[in-house]
């Protein structure tokens, strides 16, 4: 039974990748991340001049998800802690991405913080401020998150070509919420992006940040529950 079963998915597999291959996407928002000395670039490829706030909120939702299901560990409570207690408090959106280097700069160990200091010689921080029409010439490293809707379905991938990631990444997160924060422009919008982002890092007491759930279901299910119009 067992070879049989062997015999079949050896068939199988290729009509199953290319039937994923030529699979209907609906792109419906990509961002591109380009680190600098000074800021991070970030580009935005959308159908229209303005994106709705609901994509910006699931978007974000569904990134914040995708940090949590690859960092290093050594991050993924204190940057959630820190999280949660920055967006209940209310503070600077501009300034959370400095905020989140400043955490996460502390786990590492002598060796990666010398590292780290020497990529960002002659600067106190990594680029934590962003920018969507200055050129940072020479880049530390370049991101890309794609979301998009598949038989009806949200979902997302990124890449990352190359860099420093683990500063990197954390630090994205707050530069995006920065970003999104300040393309939102419903009444009450950023209260709700908050109150959803607080919701996906309290289940991540019960659901395991790093699993399928994780990544894919929990974000899906918030935007679900509360009528994102993405």
């Amino acid at each position: 039974m067992k070879f049989s079963r062997t015999i079949i998915a050896i068939f199988l597999m290729p009509i199953i990748w290319l039937s994923n291959l030529f699979m209907r996407k609906n792109n419906n928002l990509e961002w591109r991340f380009i680190y600098g000395l000074f800021f991070t670039k970030i580009e935005t490829k959308y159908k229209d001049p303005y994106i709705p706030d609901d994509l910006l909120i699931a978007s974000y939702l569904l990134f914040l998800a995708r940090y949590f299901h690859i960092c290093d560990e050594r991050q993924t409570d204190l940057v959630r802690e820190y999280l949660l207690r920055a967006i209940k408090e209310k503070g600077d959106a501009n300034e959370l991405g400095g905020k989140l280097y400043e955490v996460i700069f502390q786990t590492l160990d002598e060796t990666e913080k010398g590292a780290v200091a020497s990529l960002f010689k002659g600067f106190s921080l990594p680029p934590t401020m962003y920018t969507e029409k200055e050129d940072p010439g020479h880049s530390f490293a370049k991101y890309s998150f794609l979301v998009f809707e598949s038989h009806g379905r949200l979902n997302s991938t990124f890449h990352m070509s190359f860099g420093p990631d683990i500063v990197l990444l954390p630090l994205t997160i707050g530069v995006l919420y920065a970003y999104v924060v300040n393309k939102l422009r419903g009444y009450n919008k950023k209260e709700e992006l908050d109150k959803l982002v607080i919701k996906l890092l309290e289940a991540h007491k019960s659901v395991d940040c790093r699993s399928q759930e994780g990544l894919h279901g929990l974000p899906v299910r918030i935007i679900n529950e509360h009528n994102l119009n993405y």
